[in-house]
Parts: C-alpha cells; sequence; structure tokens
C-alpha cells in the first residue's frame, strides 16, 4: 500500500509539471500571437537618445520622441504599402517630423535599458504607441498627392498648319490641352503667365528643340525658376488631309487632320535626367479645317497626358527607394567624416554613400535615399542630435536644401 501510495503521489507531481509546462507554453503562445496581432493603429517600438552630462530625464524625453516617429513612420509606411505597393513605403513619412505628438494618442513605455555608443551613454526605450486613425489616414492622403504628383512646366512648340507654336505662349493651345490633360490626372501644372513671363527674357529659347534637352538646354532653368519639379517638352507637326474621298469616288465635306510629335520629360533636381519619352498621333475631323487641326492637337494631349501621366508616377514612386541627393559640406577631418559616413547609414535611411569628394576644404558625396532631398535635410535635422558620433567636437548647420542638392557646414563647438 505504501509502495503504490508513493507511485500515486509520483504520477501526480509528473501530471502537475507537465500541465504547468503545457500552461507555460500556451501562455508564451497567446502572448507572441497578441504581439503579432496588434491593431493596426497600435506598434510597439524603440527610441533611442544620448544621455548628455548625466541628464538621464532629457535622454528620457528625446528617446520618447524618438519612438513616437518611429511608430508613425511604421504604421504610415505599412498603410502606403498597401495602397501603392511600393515595398518601402516608410520612407514617405520622414516629411512628419515634429508633427507626432498630434497622430500619437496614447502610449505606454514598455521597459528601458543603458548601452553605450564608443564612450557615449545612450538610452533606449520599447513603447507601445497607438496613433489616431483618421489623422493617419489624411497624412498618408496628402503624402501620396505630393510625392506622386510633382510640379511641372509643359512647353510645348512646332507648327500647326503652317503657324508657329510659341512656346510659354498663353495661346498655344499644346501645351494648355496638355496642361490640362496632366491635371486631371492629379499632377500640379506651374501657370503658364508665369512661364511666358520667362520666356519673353530671352526669345531665342524659342528655337530650343527636344535634342537640346539632352545637352542641358536653358529651358531646364526657365523650368527651374519657376518652382518646377518636372519639364515635360514637346514638339508638334501637323499634316492635313483635306476632304475625305469614298470608295465610290463622291468627295465628303469633312476636313481631316493629324497631329504627330513626340516628347521628353526631365527630373529638375540633382544632376538631372530625361527619366521619360515617347510620341503620339492625334487626329481629328470637322467641317473646316482649322477645327479639325484644333480636334487633333486635342486627342494628341490626351494620349500623351495618359502615357506621360503613368511615366511621371512610376519615377515619382520610385523617389521612395532609391533617389539621388547629392550632400555637399566642408569642414570635417578625415577620421571624423568616416565616422559621420557610418552615422547616416546607421541613424538615417540612407542606403548607399558613393564619395565622388572627400576632403576637409570641401566634400561631395552621392547618397542613395528614399525620399527628396527635402526629406532628407529633415531627417538630418531630426536625427543630428540622437546618437551622431562626430557632435563631440562638431557642430552642424544645414546651409541649403533644394533639387536633389544638400549643402552643410560643420564648425567647432
Amino acid at each position: 500500500m505504501h509502495r503504490f501510495k508513493e507511485i500515486t503521489m509520483h504520477f501526480i507531481q509528473v501530471t502537475l509539471i507537465l500541465s504547468l509546462f503545457v500552461f507555460s507554453c500556451a501562455g508564451t503562445d497567446n502572448k507572441s500571437e497578441s504581439n503579432s496581432n496588434l491593431p493596426a493603429n497600435v506598434a510597439i517600438v524603440q527610441g533611442e537618445a544620448p544621455i548628455y552630462q548625466g541628464d538621464a530625464a532629457l535622454a528620457k524625453n528625446n528617446a520618447l520622441k524618438d519612438a513616437k516617429l518611429n511608430a508613425v513612420r511604421k504604421i504610415i509606411g505599412e498603410q502606403i504599402t498597401q495602397k501603392t505597393g511600393v515595398s518601402d513605403g516608410q520612407s514617405l513619412g520622414s516629411k512628419l517630423y515634429g508633427k507626432t505628438d498630434a497622430f500619437v494618442k496614447n502610449f505606454e513605455i514598455l521597459g528601458q535599458e543603458q548601452f553605450s555608443i564608443n564612450t557615449q551613454p545612450m538610452l533606449r526605450l520599447t513603447v507601445r504607441c497607438e496613433v489616431e486613425p483618421t489623422k493617419i489616414s489624411t497624412a498618408v492622403d496628402q503624402l501620396l498627392d505630393d510625392v506622386g504628383n510633382p510640379r511641372m512646366v509643359i512647353l510645348v512648340g512646332g507648327t500647326i498648319g503652317g503657324k508657329t507654336l510659341k512656346m510659354g505662349d498663353s495661346r498655344n493651345q499644346a501645351e494648355a490641352e496638355l496642361a490640362e490633360a496632366l491635371r486631371t490626372k492629379g499632377n500640379k501644372i506651374v501657370s503658364s503667365a508665369q512661364i511666358s513671363a520667362l520666356m519673353k527674357k530671352n526669345s531665342s529659347l524659342q528655337n530650343m528643340t527636344l535634342d537640346d534637352l539632352d545637352t542641358g538646354s536653358p529651358l531646364i532653368q526657365i523650368a527651374q525658376e519657376a518652382g518646377a519639379e518636372v519639364l515635360v517638352m514637346g514638339y508638334l507637326s501637323s499634316k492635313d488631309q483635306g476632304k475625305v474621298k469614298l470608295p465610290d469616288g463622291k468627295v465628303m465635306e469633312i476636313m481631316s487632320s493629324a497631329a504627330t510629335g513626340p516628347y521628353k520629360m526631365v527630373q529638375l533636381w540633382g544632376d538631372g535626367k530625361i527619366f521619360g519619352s515617347g510620341s503620339a498621333e492625334g487626329r481629328g475631323a470637322d467641317l473646316t479645317m482649322e477645327v479639325a487641326r484644333e480636334k487633333a492637337i486635342q486627342d494628341w494631349a490626351k494620349l500623351v497626358g495618359t502615357k506621360a501621366g503613368k511615366q511621371i508616377k512610376d519615377e515619382w514612386f520610385k523617389l521612395s527607394e532609391e533617389n539621388t541627393v547629392i550632400l555637399k559640406f566642408a569642414g570635417l577631418p578625415a577620421e571624423d567624416a568616416i565616422a559621420f559616413r557610418d552615422d547616416l547609414i546607421e541613424f538615417t535611411a540612407v542606403k548607399s554613400i558613393n564619395e565622388r569628394k572627400s576632403d576637409v576644404s570641401g566634400s561631395e558625396w552621392e547618397l542613395t535615399y528614399p525620399g527628396k532631398e527635402s526629406m532628407f535635410s529633415e531627417e538630418l535635422s531630426y536625427k543630428k542630435d540622437r546618437g551622431f558620433r562626430y557632435l563631440g567636437q562638431h557642430k552642424m548647420s544645414i546651409v541649403t536644401s533644394k533639387r536633389g542638392e544638400v549643402v552643410i557646414s560643420f564648425s567647432g563647438k
């Protein structure tokens, strides 16, 4: 009987241990599942900040701001990826620096730890952030509108019915039709009056052709001065067919015309490049040749607007993955420049760096960055005080940021 009791007690103990083990495993699985199935407007993220002069309270505040930003960018990035298919949609959220408190509705600090980068003490927080769904959705729509719809200058030259199309002229029907075709697709168009005033400064610009764009036409500068991000230029000519003859020899009192011409599109930032081209033939018919030509121009503009509009959006979404930003700076010795390079890769969204020139008197680097140069400069301004190693001896200031180029300066502290 005593032996039976021992065996029974041993069995109960083993059963109890197994039960606790199963329960423990089940609890772990449920916790893991809950973390992986967070609501769409909730993210668990980390934020980091340096601890300067032992001020842990300031570091905690900065690390919390960093975590909130990371949460907003993560959630916005996921929404952009779902809406557009852009794999690196999170980068587009960099325009939201400084606005995170307006989006984060609630947060909870789940943990914190201290570590060091070289000799710099750092604080890392793990934070659960809940954002405002409506505000985030509106922000995503605004970001997509900004990224997918650049400001454009439309210039079309050529001859229609023996008459010269004057580029930048408010009476240029081809420019007006093409501008309207692109505007209906959501693109932003620089006003013809603004372009006309700039074109009048140099009448020789009327003789520019599409081939001139390959070698850096002065028209590019005109478009830049107008504040555009893209120049769309076309060259159009017409061919009249006259009255239509039927197979039985009768002549219809209908005039017809064809408007044919190529186009090219140029990015107006950084080194610049022609990123799209094509051609189209529009046709029109009416009782008078003048109206037939007008309808042919309308048809050409509609066709080009569809082709160019798609090329523009495709190119603009590439900016969310691999845009080229030219970074120029001076004042960093070689050793500090190496640390700065490492900091850009570690602390910002910069993907790669090609050093065109590196010298203490003046350096020029080509960055591969997921966004416009304005996004990079905003991120650099925001992140520069959150762990960059070169800041121990140097103060950084952004001098200019425009057209794909960011110029910064370093000075001693």
